[in-house]
């Protein structure tokens, strides 16, 4: 399973970029995952007054509600990243679109909006690709800088360049 991170600052456009990648693979065959990161602190919204969370409140280690063709999972401890990547593996993922985490070490997406948001190109690692906003102005780096409304290369060029996915 192939893992690759979208990581910017809030309403930097993490989830177009995320949408579009998404898209553009699953239309190419690649059976793609995704995993956003909430991090806004907090239960994500949909979890807080279920009955799946009852359960996990009166003790159960993990707790799950099926309905239509939504599974949710709650547990009782904190969600491990590796426990969550293997049960991606588990379902035949083949790219995993890791929407923030900024702080892991996967090939990543930069999304920089504004000037303030280019020291993320020297804080954080494994950086494949940036995209910005046209009105900010990056000093020559050795990374492709994609302009964030051609969507369409950006995702050709991650098709192409990022994966061995011909022989997928």
């Amino acid at each position: 399973m192939q893992i690759l991170q979208v990581v910017g600052y809030k309403n930097s456009g993490k989830t177009t970029i995320s949408e579009s990648i998404i898209s553009y693979f699953t239309g190419k065959g690649i059976k793609v995952g995704s995993l956003k990161n909430h991090g806004h602190g907090g239960t994500p919204q949909g979890f807080e007054a279920t009955d799946s969370e009852r359960h996990r409140q009166a003790g159960a280690v993990i707790a799950g509600v099926k309905g239509d063709q939504v599974f949710q999972l709650t547990q009782t401890n904190e969600w491990k990243l590796a426990d969550m990547l293997v049960m991606y593996q588990y379902l035949g993922v083949e790219l995993l679109l890791l929407e923030g985490f900024k702080r892991l070490d996967y090939p990543k997406i930069v999304l920089v909006k504004t000037a303030e948001d280019v020291h993320l190109l020297n804080d954080l690692t494994n950086i494949i690709g940036i995209v910005k906003q046209a009105s900010v102005s990056i000093r020559e780096v050795e990374i492709p800088i994609f302009d964030r409304t051609n969507q369409k290369k950006i995702c050709r060029w991650l098709y192409h360049q990022y994966g061995e996915w011909e022989q997928a």
